[in-house]
């Protein structure tokens, strides 16, 4: 009797840790100029098209993960402001657990259109900020079909309703990783940097969110090479980590 109310415990918390997850890349993500600093000096992007990568891994309920990884041909053009970042999706890939198939399906077959344009001030920090992405039509076939799926399964009220609830978040969480960028991820800062967070959840708990932040920039574009974050969600004795990576290079 007490090993199975461990259990219960335990998976409730494990669900509770991943909802958290699933929601803390918005909050982690806010604008938050007090910790961007001086900027390192002005950029130069080069007439040519560069390349630009982003790939964002998700840690799941039962140690899977979702990942998601994007390349884009970018064009910088100057204007009275800065620079105008222009953006084509090149190439997409998925890796996800049967479970969210239909999700690795829609990501698959989906082109990001929401990212850009964007501009960027002289020193390459993001003007355009926060920009909110859309739901469509498909995408809520997509969710519907996954929580259906989850039905089947005979999870126990509880536990569904909380699983339901994740793969919502998951989803928005998702939607929102595009919508909030670093300000200067297109030329960090060469110091890395690491913020803390408590956040409460939506069954009334609380949790802990650490975001860390670093990049590299060219030295002779001033624009970032290469830069990682990583949101790691704690909550009672378990944690959950998204890891998102960028890379910028010529074509």
């Amino acid at each position: 009797m007490g090993d199975r109310i461990f259990r219960s415990t335990d998976r409730r918390g494990a669900l509770r840790l991943a909802l958290a997850a699933a929601i803390a890349p918005s909050l982690a993500s806010r604008p938050a100029s007090a910790h961007h600093g001086i900027p390192g000096g002005l950029i130069e992007p080069p007439v040519q098209p560069m390349a630009y990568h982003r790939s964002v891994t998700r840690d799941l309920i039962d140690g899977n993960s979702f990942s998601v990884s994007r390349t884009f041909t970018l064009q910088f053009s100057r204007f009275s402001d800065g620079f105008m970042v222009e953006g084509r999706q090149s190439s997409v890939s998925v890796d996800a657990p049967t479970q969210l198939s239909e999700f690795a399906e829609l990501e698959a077959g989906r082109e990001e259109v929401g990212l850009f344009p964007l501009a960027l001030d002289p020193f390459g920090l993001i003007l355009s900020h926060d920009r909110p992405a859309d739901m469509g039509a498909s995408v809520q076939q997509a969710l519907d079909r996954t929580l259906s799926a989850l039905r089947e399964g005979q999870l126990p009220q509880e536990e569904l309703a909380t699983l339901e609830t994740f793969v919502a978040a998951l989803h928005v969480a998702g939607q929102g990783i595009t919508a909030h960028l670093p300000v200067d991820l297109f030329a960090p800062s060469p110091d890395a940097r690491s913020e803390e967070q408590s956040i409460a959840l939506p069954d009334g708990g609380l949790g802990r969110v650490v975001t860390r932040f670093g990049g590299e920039r060219d030295h002779a574009t001033g624009l970032m090479r290469a830069a990682s974050r990583e949101i790691t969600t704690e909550v009672a004795n378990s944690r959950r980590t998204t890891r998102e990576s960028w890379n910028l290079s010529a074509l």
